[in-house]
């Protein structure tokens, strides 16, 4: 067998051809040379930024709380909780309109700080109504009691007539006397110095302004009212009464009003029904009357 002479290694094979590298570069430089150069941002593939989340402080957090209640407390307020539905029991002859506006009632009340002091303020400061109580309706209603006062009769003193409602109290003043004409004259009271609207009448003789108040009550609950002219307060011991068609009352004293009210409107009744006008009238007992005609 013949032996083949050992091949030499190749020198090449295997061998690792050796890498080229980019000359280095200074970018700065080159971005100075390029005007459209634009470095490139590496980034990890499969990896995203993550933006930091700005932080909110606690006052931010309080402040805005604060504000989210405080509107909401408005809504409720101004929406639900705000006197709206007002009703007055009590009245002859103003509306409830003008009742809730002229005792300032319909301005927008807040129902839970709305207290009894404050409506009766309210009412009382208007001189044609006596406060009586009130009730709150939840959630924005409000019902208040009164007594309306209305002229009942008339008074002059020093030039200056005054409007008397049921009560006797001043309602108010006037130059123009004849204010006073479709209303019952009140004559004989002892009255001092210039009255003011607002109060009672300021007189010599505190029995004489009771004796008057029972008075107008009577003739007020007996329908009464209309047919008397004149009143005469002069002597409380005998309180005169003058009607429209010219009977003229004498009740005495202010005892027993009730009963004699309700005689005499008894009385002249059947005097009409007779055709018998004119006349006096004597009622200072409850319960009987006489009747003379005037000489």
């Amino acid at each position: 067998m013949q032996h083949m002479p050992p091949t030499p290694p190749e020198t090449n094979r295997n061998k690792q051809q050796p890498i080229q590298q980019q000359p280095w570069v200074d970018e700065q430089a080159y971005a100075q040379q390029d005007p459209f150069y634009q470095p490139e941002d590496i980034q990890d593939e499969g990896m995203e930024e993550v933006q930091p989340r700005p932080k909110v402080s606690g006052a931010i957090k309080l402040l805005l709380s604060v504000l989210i209640i405080a509107g909401a407390l408005f809504l409720l307020k101004s929406f639900v909780f705000t006197i709206k539905n007002i009703h007055f029991t009590g009245l002859k002859n103003i509306s409830q309109a003008d009742a809730a506006r002229l005792t300032g009632l319909n301005s927008g009340l807040f129902y839970f700080t709305l207290s009894e002091d404050f409506v009766q303020d309210r009412v009382e400061s208007n001189y044609y109504f006596i406060y009586e109580g009130m009730a709150k309706i939840f959630p924005n209603g409000l019902s208040v009691k009164v007594i309306e006062r209305y002229p009942f009769a008339f008074f002059t003193h020093l030039g200056v007539g005054y409007v008397l409602a049921q009560d006797g109290f001043i309602l108010r003043e006037t130059r123009d006397l004849k204010e006073g004409l479709q209303l019952i004259q009140v004559n004989g009271l002892a009255v001092w110095g210039q009255q003011t609207a607002g109060s009672f009448p300021t007189s010599t003789d505190p029995s004489q302004k009771d004796s008057m108040i029972a008075l107008f009550a009577e003739l007020e609950n007996w329908g009464f009212r209309t047919e008397i002219a004149t009143i005469d307060m002069s002597q409380t011991l005998n309180i005169s009464l003058q009607t429209k068609d010219g009977y003229t009352i004498n009740l005495g004293s202010e005892e027993n009003l009730h009963a004699k009210i309700g005689t005499v409107a008894s009385v002249v009744n059947e005097l009409r029904r007779r055709n018998m006008t004119g006349g006096i009238i004597e009622a200072t007992l409850p319960g009987e009357a006489t009747y003379r005609i005037e000489q």
